[in-house]
């Protein structure tokens, strides 16, 4: 009976440790798993931080663009017709921006998000990825930007927004020639209130553009460093 009891003993024993090997052997590949997304999300994130840099730097020229025009209308400062239009049709030409989340959707849908030990960590990560006001802030420029209506301006000269676009040229079966100067007077142009009153426009919301670049690549900077914590 004491033989057949320590038998039964070492059986339960060795599925134990077996268990015991297996369940380690899971939370090692697991933990391995994690990393590598953790990793990839580090990766993401300088890709984003990169595209908000490229951004700062574009916005910050159609801004500054903007403000010479008004310094134009003020009498402060001089440009010739086409730099005045550069700077105008500029405004135009928005970009937009998109969090690339990939092993953020992989680290979440997989359950494994959660199982990190540290929780704060993972809702840093979830809170950073939620957040779409940047987004929102671009889309609301690019609407500002649309709305402008050339028709309720007479004075500009319709072809001339086609300047800034060289893929115009290369139309199939269809070609278009343009100058080397606007015909548009832009110098007059500006002094229009529908003008004024949309660059102005542009100017406000683009302190918000900023703001939340600014914003973001803060956030984007102190979870890269959580990440490597």
């Amino acid at each position: 009976l004491l033989y057949a009891i320590g038998e039964i003993l070492l059986v339960v024993i060795g599925i134990l440790i077996a268990l015991q090997v297996n369940i380690q052997q899971e939370e090692f590949k697991e933990k391995k798993v994690t990393e590598q997304l953790l990793k990839g999300i580090q990766a993401d994130l300088k890709l984003e931080v990169e595209r908000i840099d490229f951004l700062t730097g574009y916005y910050t020229q159609i801004t500054n663009g903007i403000q010479q025009i008004l310094l134009n209308h003020q009498g402060k400062a001089t440009q010739s017709n086409k730099e005045l239009g550069q700077y105008f049709l500029n405004t135009f030409e928005f970009r937009k921006f998109s969090k690339i989340d990939v092993n953020y959707q992989t680290l979440y849908s997989s359950g494994i998000l959660q199982g990190i030990k540290d929780k704060k960590l993972s809702e840093e990560i979830i809170t950073y990825y939620s957040r779409q006001f940047l987004e929102w802030s671009l889309e609301i420029y690019q609407q500002k930007a649309g709305a402008f209506d050339f028709n309720n301006v007479p004075d500009f000269q319709p072809l001339d927004k086609l300047q800034t676009g060289a893929n115009y040229t290369s139309i199939p079966e269809f070609r278009l020639t343009f100058e080397d100067t606007y015909k548009t007077d832009f110098k007059e142009f500006i002094h229009e209130p529908e003008v004024l009153n949309f660059l102005a426009d542009l100017l406000h919301q683009s302190e918000l553009v900023f703001s939340n670049l600014k914003t973001y690549r803060e956030s984007n900077l102190a979870l890269s460093n959580r990440i490597q914590d």
